[in-house]
């Protein structure tokens, strides 16, 4: 909305002077703080999307809300579940993987032990949207729900792996552990395939650029920034939320260097996609009059 547009600039602003910085100091940066065994660095990355993805939990109750209660077409409201089956799921598929994965604490515990950890705060999500939305004045918000996904889309299955599967830079503790030589973030590494059967080591260790985790913390970013669409009574809560969410994405992004996962290009990265793309959707919703509150339409907003 129009009140957030310089916030949304302060943020992408921050995270392409990360993109610059780290494009001279990269290496530097996580020689001196990085540790593939850091526990903080290997929590907070795990935690880290579980609330990120919450995001995406809250829109599904906000559609089971609709879907319920709202004065829809029958076929809409069956739509309505379905994508409330999906938010649900996602949020759910996504951040189960990172606790005892590659990029959690690999071996620890069998992966199917972090669906049981994730279930219940995104389940808590879900209930809690559907309360968020319950007295919604705004029956146009399934739409910007609709945007909202479309931009999670493009960002975490176009943009990031497009970028991730073209570079292949290798992670901080692939360098560290096997003395490769460092890449730059414009720098692809062309014989990663090799590299990957001279060591043994997972393809995931050359997908350093750009971090999916801290666009994945961003989430809960872009959730933030509409949600006063659905009341005037979260406007006074948008400010608050959005410095927590950013926030987050400063932690879970120190967190990825601290793991020695990524580097500070990469983070930056992840957080420049996501926050463009919101940008843009940003700017499409305001210009869509009849997803406003109906008193927001004379330019309140």
């Amino acid at each position: 909305m129009k009140n957030m547009r310089s916030p949304l600039f302060i943020v992408l602003a921050v995270a392409v002077t990360g993109i610059m910085v780290g494009s001279f100091f990269d290496l530097i940066i996580s020689q001196s703080i990085a540790s593939a065994s850091s526990v903080i660095g290997l929590a907070i990355s795990a935690i880290g999307p579980t609330i990120g993805f919450a995001g995406v939990a809250v829109m599904g109750g906000g559609f089971i809300r609709f879907a319920l209660h709202g004065e829809y077409n029958p076929w809409l409201k069956v739509l309505f579940w379905i994508l409330a089956l999906a938010c649900f799921g996602v949020s759910i598929y996504y951040p189960a993987g990172e606790y005892f994965g590659i990029n959690g604490f690999y071996g620890s515990a069998p992966e199917w032990v972090g669906y049981l950890i994730v279930l219940l705060p995104e389940a808590a999500a879900v209930v809690l949207g559907y309360f968020l939305f319950k007295d919604c004045k705004n029956k146009n918000m399934w739409i910007i729900f609709v945007i909202v996904i479309i931009l999670l889309l493009c960002a975490l299955l176009g943009v990031i792996p497009t970028l991730k599967d073209n570079i292949h830079r290798p992670r901080f503790r692939l360098i560290e552990a096997t003395g490769i030589e460092f890449h730059n973030w414009w720098e692809p590494c062309k014989n990663y395939k090799e590299l990957i059967e001279q060591y043994g080591t997972a393809s995931d260790n050359f997908k350093s650029y750009p971090s999916g985790h801290t666009a994945e913390a961003a989430i809960l970013l872009v959730t933030t920034l509409f949600l006063p669409l659905a009341d005037d009574k979260f406007k006074k809560l948008q400010r608050p939320l959005f410095i927590f969410s950013c926030c987050l994405i400063l932690v879970v992004a120190f967190a990825r260097i601290l793991a020695a996962a990524h580097f500070l290009s990469d983070v930056s990265t992840g957080a420049t996609v996501m926050v463009a793309l919101l940008i843009i959707a940003n700017e499409i919703v305001i210009r869509i009059k009849p997803l406003h509150l109906k008193e927001d339409i004379g330019g309140k907003n």
